[in-house]
């Protein structure tokens, strides 16, 4: 599965565990969070609604893996479906976790 950087919260994300796919808009209830309709969202900041009104499963994060952030805007799915620093080309997304509000990659 790949991996993608929620637009969000900048979180790491997997696209079988999430809404991530922007052509599935039309079947959330999107009231009160509109501004994400159409982002790639992880699963805590997907709607917690369906269009019908009955609930999803987002809106809280799924806790198949520890929830990771990124510097936004930083990165994209490479073609192996891995997440790849813009710059640099690293797929070592470790070195620009942020923990605690301070991302780990120190300034070159």
């Amino acid at each position: 599965m790949s991996l993608y950087q929620c637009e969000v919260c900048g979180c790491l994300e997997n696209t079988a565990l999430a809404p991530s796919m922007v052509f599935t808009h039309k079947w959330f209830d999107w009231t009160g969070i509109e501004e994400r309709k159409g982002k790639k969202v992880c699963s805590a900041c997907g709607p917690s609604k369906y269009s019908d009104g009955s609930p999803t499963e987002y809106g809280v994060w799924h806790g198949r893996f520890d929830r990771k952030f990124l510097p936004m805007g930083m990165f994209k799915t490479n073609k192996e479906g891995n997440l790849e620093h813009i710059e640099t080309g690293s797929t070592d997304i470790c070195q620009y976790e942020i923990k605690d509000g301070v991302s780990e990659k120190q300034p070159e």
